[in-house]
């Protein structure tokens, strides 16, 4: 499944095991296997975007850039305090 897919699917089971949540309980049976489903999408989609970083290391070395950049601007307008 690709991220997109399954960000909509992770929405889906969110909302499904909210109302399951509210409607029968926490403690509820059904509530928890919807639980249990909702974290399987969670890691799935895990996988798949820490599987599209590793495929494109470039775009983690952008990403660390991008960090030190804003790193560095902040620390230039004082919002980060030197503590060496």
């Amino acid at each position: 499944m690709i991220p997109a897919d399954l960000e909509v699917a992770i929405s889906k089971k969110r909302e499904e095991m909210i109302k399951i949540g509210m409607d029968k309980g926490l403690l509820c049976n059904e509530t928890i296997k919807c639980s249990q489903e909702l974290d399987k999408l969670l890691n799935d989609y895990n996988c798949v975007l820490i599987e599209t970083k590793r495929s494109n290391p470039i775009d983690v070395y952008q990403e660390f850039l991008i960090f030190l950049q804003k790193t560095i601007y902040m620390s230039l307008r004082g919002y980060i305090i030197n503590f060496f």
